[in-house]
Order: C-alpha cells, then sequence, then structure tokens
C-alpha cells in the first residue's frame, strides 16, 4: 500500500518488516521528528551514555530545537523523514551547507546535522536511502563534500558511514550532560548526479 506524500526518486517499499514512506519533512512534523530524536538517542546510546545524560532528554526540548532549525529555511538543506505506515515518524535526516565556523573542524562544504533511526528499522536500507537522498540534493546544489560527528564508541554508526565511503578524521571531545564523550569526523566525497 502507498501512502500519500512525495516519494524521493529511487525509493523502495516495503523493505523488512516495516512498510516506510521517505519523503521531505514539512513544518507540520516537527512534534514526530522531535519524538524520533528522543527515541532515536535512547535507543542509540543507550551502550554508550549514562542513563543520566539520556534521561535528560526532552521532546519539549528538541521541538523548540526543530522550531529554530526550520524557522529560517536554507534552499541548499534538505530535510527527509521516514513514515511508517500509522502516519509515525521513524527515522529522520537534515544536512546542509555547514557553518562557517565549524567548516575548518569537519573539513567539508556540508554537513549531516542529524541523521536518526529508530531500532525497529535499522537494517533495512533506510539509513542509506536517507543519506542518498541528502547527499544527491547537495552535489546537485554545488557542494562538493560533506562531513558528520558521530560518537567513536558507536562502532555500528561508524561501521554504516564506512560502508558509504566515509573517511575518519579528526576527533573533538565535550561534556555531554555531565559524562565526557569523544566524537569523530566522518567525511565523504559528493559527485554531481547532472
Amino acid at each position: 500500500r502507498r501512502l500519500p506524500g512525495r516519494p524521493i526518486p529511487g525509493e523502495d517499499w516495503g523493505s523488512g518488516g516495516v512498510t516506510v514512506l521517505i519523503r521531505e519533512g514539512r513544518e507540520t512534523d516537527i512534534e514526530g521528528i522531535a519524538r524520533a530524536h528522543v527515541q532515536g538517542w535512547r535507543e542509540s546510546y543507550k551502550s554508550f551514555l549514562t542513563p543520566e545524560a539520556l534521561a535528560g532528554l526532552s521532546v519539549e526540548e528538541r521541538v523548540q530545537l526543530w522550531q529554530r532549525a526550520l524557522a529560517e529555511p536554507e534552499p541548499r538543506a534538505r530535510l527527509l523523514v521516514a513514515e511508517a505506515e500509522d502516519g509515525e515518524i521513524v527515522g529522520f535526516i537534515r544536512g546542509g551547507p555547514i557553518q562557517v565556523e565549524a567548516a575548518d573542524r569537519l573539513g567539508a562544504e556540508a554537513e549531516i546535522f542529524a541523521i536518526y533511526l529508530l531500532d525497529k528499522i535499522k537494517r533495512q536500507g533506510i539509513g542509506r536511502r536517507l543519506m542518498r537522498g541528502v547527499f544527491d540534493h547537495l552535489a546537485a546544489h554545488g557542494l562538493r563534500s560533506v562531513g558528520l560527528w558521530v560518537l567513536k564508541a558507536n562502532r555500528p554508526a561508524r561501521r554504516f558511514y564506512e560502508s558509504l565511503g566515509g573517511t575518519s578524521g579528526p576527533e573533538q571531545s565535550f561534556d555531554l550532560r555531565g559524562q565526557m564523550v569523544t566524537e569523530v569526523a566522518y567525511r565523504f566525497e559528493l559527485t554531481s548526479q547532472g
């Protein structure tokens, strides 16, 4: 069964156990994205972060973050969501031109600001399609490289980025809600699809 919405090219339906539509994100998705953001953090980082760090996350805080992020749309940025048949946002990605002050550290022209999938849809090719949808959009806007930061301890995510051609780079450490963590940068070369 096809869901309403504008699919991205190459989209594939019903892989694995959950039927998912990948489409452009909208302002009306903010609460669903915020819920997926918090749940995605808790599921993805439960082995790497303390319960205290994870407990401090709130949907309300993430709603405000996403409202600010989407308040002034950047045409070269792209937000894609993965929507289940019941309308639940089960994953999302947002990428766009990098902030000037962060470009040197990441060594790229664009950045994947966030990508999260709920556990129930992982390992079905959805993350790969979300990444490809943003990569193609950025390349079509003349951007030649994209980077992201990932927790160094998160080996499953790092293997995923490496499988997409990402190369690891510099590291940075910081205090995350009372816990010191280290992130590693990954950089991807973009090729124009034109």
